[in-house]
């Protein structure tokens, strides 16, 4: 008769075993990438805010009864106070804030004018290259080497990231619904050993971090892998692909008798159409080539992007060519896309999703580092294990050493 006696180990499953292979590996092939990528995403998140701060030239007075100048004064005022040879375009920023003019020819010119939209005056001149914001943005981007090798890196590196988060919520997924085994997945036992903890601030934590961080790491992706972000376009427009069509402009053409300049022209008109600059965002683009055509950029809320849209103008005669759609109007798709910067840097609802995406940036970046101490601290004890049953196997039998049996004569 048989005796059955209930297993010490339970058995793991198939999706188990590949989930901790893959975890293990995939973990310690990407971490520093993770680790250097979450930090410097959770320094960037509150970019515009720690420069508004620390920054007076951010913001100006409102005069009373004042409006802002035309895009071609405030462009004029930049070039002739910080020797700019061209620039390439005006932004608005809405109401006490200084508007910004850039000027760059090449990355290794890149520069960024401040100037008060009410009078004209020249507030600040930033060199982007030496900027420390421009600088965790290479990090965070290409993680401080040349685009062609850092990109595709950190792409990859993020891709890996989510493999980890998929692979992470298998492992942490409890044996049974229970209380018990409930509690184990969503508390920190801080009362515990320092091994305890530090493998329950690597499961607890990132648990609840796992959905936050999973739109991180997806929408960065999108601006990393173009077949990614083509296939969230496909996905979302259902089974469209984005446009490649590109506006230019008419050689042909010749401009306009009006004297004034174009960009004033075009700020005039937006104007006369109700479109109210001091509680909205405005971008002027200038032509840039022969075909190049204007892009004028409104967006009626000064925090979010995802409202944004371009219509273009021909450069010569100023004509209409196109209009993007507003937000609603668009496909699944391109709402998508234009929801992912927003996303991706928690600024889609304000300061509240802000400060979550940068909690999940932390606790990203900190992944890697309790991953590895679990990992090192268990191959370090396990070699110590080894090396003692080499060295000294008496100890197996109580710790007399057994005397091996005379050969028989």
């Amino acid at each position: 008769m048989f005796s059955f006696k209930p297993q010490k180990k339970r058995n793991r499953s198939l999706l188990y075993k590949v989930s901790a292979w893959l975890h293990l590996w995939l973990g310690l092939l990407s971490g520093i990438v993770v680790f250097i990528v979450s930090i410097t995403g959770a320094i960037y998140t509150f970019k515009d805010e720690i420069r508004t701060l620390i920054e007076p030239f951010q913001t100006v007075e409102v005069p009373q009864d004042a409006t802002m100048l035309p895009p071609s004064q405030l462009s004029n005022a930049v070039q002739d106070a910080y020797d700019y040879p061209s620039v390439w375009g005006v932004h608005y920023r809405g109401e006490g804030k200084s508007a910004v003019v850039p000027y760059y020819s090449d990355p290794s010119e890149y520069q960024v004018g401040y100037v008060n939209p009410y009078t004209a005056e020249p507030l600040h001149n930033r060199y982007l290259d030496g900027d420390f914001f421009r600088f965790i943005l290479g990090g965070h981007y290409n993680l401080w080497l040349p685009r062609w090798i850092g990109k595709p890196v950190v792409a990859y590196g993020t891709l890996i990231f989510v493999i980890l988060l998929i692979s992470g919520l298998v492992l942490w997924w409890p044996k049974r619904w229970s209380m018990r085994y409930l509690k184990k997945g969503l508390k920190i036992s801080w009362k515990s050993s320092w091994r305890r903890i530090n493998l329950d601030l690597h499961n607890v934590v990132g648990f609840y971090a796992l959905l936050i961080a999973l739109i991180l790491g997806l929408t960065g992706m999108v601006y990393g892998m173009s077949w990614f972000k083509t296939a969230v376009y496909w996905t979302g427009s259902g089974g469209e692909f984005p446009s490649q069509e590109r506006v230019t402009s008419d050689t042909t053409l010749v401009a306009s008798s009006d004297a004034r300049p174009d960009q004033d022209r075009l700020y005039d008109n937006l104007l006369q159409s109700g479109f109210n600059t001091e509680d909205s965002q405005v971008w002027f683009f200038y032509p840039r080539g022969k075909e190049g055509v204007w892009d004028v950029q409104v967006n009626p809320n000064l925090h979010n992007r995802y409202l944004q849209r371009s219509t273009y103008y021909e450069q010569h005669s100023l004509k209409q060519l196109r209009k993007d759609p507003t937000f609603s109007e668009a496909n699944g798709g391109e709402q998508l896309s234009r929801l992912n910067y927003d996303l991706h840097i928690g600024a889609i609802g304000g300061i509240w999703t802000k400060i979550i995406a940068f909690l999940a940036c932390i606790v990203s970046a900190s992944l890697p580092i309790s991953g590895f101490i679990f990992w090192y601290d268990r191959e370090r004890r396990k070699s110590k294990r080894d090396k003692q049953k080499r060295a000294k196997p008496w100890k197996r039998s109580g710790g007399k050493k057994r005397r091996e049996p005379k050969p028989v004569s």
